[in-house]
């Protein structure tokens, strides 16, 4: 089983199950587990109401308790469910959590909450529902003023070439950078393509065109996609092997650029797809 296989949660109408083995590597992922629980100390107050949207095992829903008046903890898988449950029973602060098995999409909470937790990122938010997620708990859960986290996304583009080619053998597909996978080389600036302010809804389509400077001569083939986020306001996480890794996505055409040379990228994709299907057209200015 590949790890792109293995991090990919079973997803009919947008109901999630990620395999056991992964949620418990997200757990130990400490990049990400620690940006999550600086961002709940700095957000959090004893009288705050918290809501975790996908709530897991429940290691920040429990955490968010030590810290508040009340926590909403909603789950949809039913097995991840009865692990959350048990968690929030041998927990000191189980009278402030009160566990909900539903669909974030659809769930209603007894009251609006200061505070929203959805955590369903992917690289750029294409694969994984986080920008649907936090559109609705912005419009239906949250109180006026209220903190959605993240609070804000921010995609990242360069170009460069990968060898999607192994001897005769050619491979073009979307690449997750994880440890041991071979990097690409870069030939142009970084620039931020877009960014994802969750103090409102955000727009699903994610894509654009913006120019980028060649900082190096050579044949382009491919995108290479970063995300920032922004936890809390003092808080931010950029990528793990667990979380939103570099990824590199196959242009449509390779295209010869010199350094110095400003070429123009054209990406269509959208929030809650599949990244195989975005589009990466790169032209010369």
């Amino acid at each position: 089983m590949s790890r792109f296989v293995h991090q990919q949660p079973q997803y009919p109408d947008l109901h999630g199950q990620f395999r056991k083995s992964y949620h418990m590597e997200m757990v130990a992922d400490c990049a990400r587990t620690d940006a999550i629980f600086a961002a709940l100390q700095q957000v959090l107050t004893p009288e705050t109401v918290f809501c975790e949207l996908g709530c897991g095992s429940g290691v920040f829903s429990v955490h968010a308790a030590a810290r508040c008046r009340k926590v909403y903890a909603v789950e949809l898988d039913e097995k991840t469910a009865q692990i959350a449950q048990e968690n929030f029973q041998r927990s000191t602060q189980r009278d402030r959590i009160q566990f909900i098995l539903g669909d974030a999409m659809e769930v209603n909470l007894p009251e609006p909450v200061d505070v929203v937790l959805a955590e369903m990122m992917s690289i750029w938010t294409i694969e994984e529902p986080q920008v649907s997620v936090a559109n609705r708990a912005i419009r239906e859960l949250l109180r006026p003023g209220g903190r959605m986290l993240p609070s804000r996304i921010v995609n990242l583009i360069e170009l460069g070439h990968y060898p999607f080619r192994l001897h005769e053998i050619e491979m073009r597909g979307v690449t997750p950078l994880f440890t041991g996978i071979a990097a690409p080389v870069l030939l142009t600036e970084r620039r931020v393509f877009k960014v994802l302010d969750f103090t409102s809804p955000v727009d699903l389509d994610l894509g654009g065109q913006l120019g980028l400077v060649a900082l190096n001569s050579g044949k382009i083939n491919c995108a290479v996609l970063s995300s920032y986020v922004q936890m809390g306001p003092r808080s931010a996480f950029s990528s793990s092997d667990t979380l939103m890794p570099r990824t590199v996505v196959p242009l449509q055409e390779p295209i010869d650029v010199e350094a110095g040379q400003v070429v123009q990228v054209r990406v269509a994709a959208r929030a809650r797809s599949d990244m195989g299907e975005s589009v990466f057209v790169v032209e010369s200015s």
